[in-house]
C-alpha cells in the first residue's frame, strides 16, 4: 500500500500558486504590531508602577520602584543567572517528561476504551491533590536534588497535555479512519498518518498551557526542598523583606515563562505551519 499522506497543506492546485503558508502569512505591519503593542503596554505598566511608588511613597520592602529592580538585576546578574539556570533546568525537564508521557498516555486511552475507563478518573483525581502538600513526600521518596523537583513539575503540567491530546485524537472523523482502513492501513499507520496530524493543533494547545504550568510547578518544588533556583530566591528574599530582590526574581520568572511560551509557539509554527497561517488569516 502506498503511503497515506498526512493531513496538512497540499501542493498548489493552480499552476504558479504560492504555498498556503506564504499566501496566508501575516504582513510585515501586523508582525511589527505584534512586537510593538506588548512593548508599549509594558512601558505603560512600568511608568504607572514608578508613578504609584513615588506618589504614595511606598516603602521599598513593600514595592520597590522599577528603577530599583532594574538596578538590582544589573548589580546581582551572576546571582540571578545561577538561580535562573537551575529553575530553567527543572522547568524544561518536567515539561519534556509531561509532554512525552502525556501524549503517550492520551494515545493509550484513545485506542483502548478499558484503559480510558481505568485511568481517566485517576488522572483527574491527581489534579485535586494540593501540590504544596504532596511536594514534601517527593523529597522524602526521591531525596534532595533534581528528581523530586522534576516530579512535582510533571505532576502539575501533564494534565493539560493529556486532556488536549485526548480531545484532538478523538476529533478525527470516522469516515477518514474508515477510508485509510479500506486502503489497507493498520492501526499504527492510521495513528501516524491520520490521528496524530489531525490532533496536532490540540496537542500544541495543551503544550502551551503545560509550559506555563511547568514554571509554576518548578517554583512550588523549590519552595519545598531546594537551595538553588528562583523559587528558593523568592522564599529567602521574602523572609528578609528584601523588596528589590523579590521583585527582581519575579520579573525574571515572568520573562522566563514568556520566553518558553514563545518557544513552544515557534515550534508549533515549524511543525504545523498551515494551521498557524490559516488561524492568523482568520
Amino acid at each position: 500500500m502506498s503511503d497515506i499522506p498526512a493531513p496538512g497543506p497540499t501542493a498548489g492546485a493552480a499552476p504558479g500558486a504560492a504555498p498556503l503558508a506564504r499566501r496566508l502569512a501575516l504582513p510585515e505591519p501586523a508582525r511589527l504590531l505584534n512586537i510593538l503593542l506588548p512593548l508599549l503596554l509594558l512601558a505603560g505598566v512600568g511608568l504607572a508602577w514608578w508613578g504609584a511608588v513615588k506618589f504614595f511613597a511606598i516603602p521599598e520592602y513593600l514595592l520597590p520602584s522599577p528603577i530599583a529592580v532594574a538596578q538590582k538585576i544589573a548589580e546581582d546578574a551572576p546571582l540571578f543567572w545561577r538561580h535562573t539556570k537551575a529553575t530553567a533546568a527543572v522547568v524544561l525537564l518536567g515539561f519534556l517528561v509531561s509532554a512525552v508521557l502525556g501524549i503517550g498516555l492520551a494515545l493509550a486511552v484513545v485506542l483502548n476504551r478499558t484503559l480510558e475507563r481505568m485511568l481517566m478518573p485517576l488522572i483527574v483525581g491527581s489534579q485535586t491533590i494540593p501540590k504544596v502538600a504532596i511536594a514534601p513526600l517527593f523529597v522524602v521518596w526521591l531525596g534532595f536534588g533534581l528528581p523530586p523537583k522534576v516530579a512535582v513539575t510533571f505532576l502539575i503540567s501533564f494534565f493539560p497535555v493529556v486532556v488536549a491530546s485526548v480531545t484532538g485524537l478523538k476529533a478525527v472523523e470516522a469516515d477518514m479512519l474508515d477510508l485509510v482502513r479500506s486502503m489497507g492501513a493498520g492501526a499504527v499507520k492510521s495513528i501516524l498518518k491520520v490521528r496524530i496530524p489531525t490532533a496536532l493543533p490540540q496537542i500544541f494547545a495543551g503544550l502551551k498551557i503545560a509550559i506555563c504550568s511547568a514554571v509554576v510547578g518548578a517554583i512550588v518544588a523549590e519552595f519545598v526542598g531546594s537551595d538553588v533556583g528562583l523559587g528558593y530566591l523568592l522564599l529567602t528574599s521574602t523572609a528578609t523583606l528584601d523588596g528589590p530582590l523579590v521583585w527582581s526574581a519575579l520579573l525574571i520568572l515572568v520573562a522566563m515563562g514568556i520566553a518558553l511560551f514563545v518557544a513552544v509557539v515557534q515550534l508549533e509554527r515549524l511543525v504545523i505551519p498551515w494551521h498557524v497561517s490559516i488561524r492568523n488569516a482568520g
